[in-house]
């Protein structure tokens, strides 16, 4: 019955919060990409660089999308030197997907765009709010994969 109630709480929490989450953190972030990508291929670049190596189907789990929106992604990551496709030794058939040098050097500048970004962090919220917004998208991050 508890669990009934602290899961009733959790959505009516998560409803309220969804309009800022999206309009003060995903939007300006979005933003900082200035048109160069899509958040999922970002998103993408991200998986890949903490992971070092997946085959495709292991990175459209990653990712939950479908295999067919990850090779999308890759083949436009192909197109612009971000993705080496790597075969296994032995067995030809089995591609390994990692990120080039340019892509990491990509993502390391692209922290450096993001500083307007956090400026405006810094700006409007004090040091221990920032410290709690970590810690709960830390939990979030925590906890949210064992909703699979």
């Amino acid at each position: 019955m508890i669990k009934e109630k602290y899961s009733e709480q959790f959505v009516k929490n998560l409803l309220l919060v969804m309009p800022d989450w999206h309009s003060k953190l995903v939007r300006p972030f979005k933003e900082t990409l200035h048109g160069e990508m899509s958040l999922e291929t970002y998103y993408c670049m991200e998986t890949l660089r903490k992971c070092e190596t997946l085959t495709m189907t292991e990175l459209a789990q990653q990712l939950k999308v479908p295999k067919q929106q990850a090779t999308k992604l890759v083949d436009a990551l192909y197109k612009h030197g971000f993705i080496e496709r790597l075969n296994k030794e032995n067995d030809r058939r089995m591609i390994w997907l990692r990120l080039t040098p340019k892509a990491a050097a990509y993502l390391d500048e692209y922290y450096l765009k993001n500083k307007d970004f956090l400026r405006s962090l810094e700006e409007k919220l004090s040091e221990e709010e920032l410290q709690k917004l970590n810690e709960a998208v830390r939990l979030l991050g925590e906890i949210l994969p064992r909703l699979d």
